[in-house]
């Protein structure tokens, strides 16, 4: 597993259940708790506190002397699917936002020819008196938007479809 952090790449294998640094046995890792991790060299010990992980970007948020980082992770099969010209092949293809529930449709936030990134905002959604931030499941371009602002709306009704 490759671990990149700010440019600089850690490579860790699994030895004995234990992730360790490959010829460098003078480093050690010692989970202490759940969410710590104790980095031991010959001239100091580092304290890693896990804040948050993201297993669909494969990145993990650490905190190291009161400052954030975020580790991204590659492992093995990344790699390889990157070489062979593969690396979105894991990536669920979503095609069209469904409404979860019934409801009226406040505003739409975006055109049809937009980019969106994950968890951008699509449009609200008015149900049982709450607005609903109905939020884009993957990054990709609207091709076409099923519903307008006023327009009432049964479950599983299409309300944006992707290219």
């Amino acid at each position: 597993m490759k671990v990149t952090i700010q440019e600089n790449h850690i490579q860790l294998e699994k030895i004995d259940g234990r992730w360790m640094l490959p010829n460098h046995d003078s480093i050690n890792l010692h989970p202490l708790g759940k969410n710590t991790l104790l980095v031991q060299t010959p001239s100091q010990t580092i304290q890693l506190h896990c804040l948050s992980v993201d297993k669909s970007n494969k990145t993990v948020t650490i905190l190291y002397k009161n400052q954030k980082y975020v580790a991204k992770i590659t492992e093995p099969l990344d790699d390889l699917l990157k070489s062979m010209g593969l690396e979105n092949a894991l990536t669920p293809k979503i095609s069209e936002i469904k409404a979860p529930m019934p409801g009226l449709v406040l505003n739409v936030a975006v055109s049809i020819g937009d980019t969106v990134e994950a968890n951008q905002k699509i449009l609200t959604l008015e149900a049982m008196k709450m607005e609903n931030a109905i939020k884009s499941p993957t990054a990709g371009t609207i091709a076409s938007i099923e519903v307008k602002a006023g327009q009432a709306v049964d479950k599983n009704q299409i309300l944006v479809r992707f290219e």
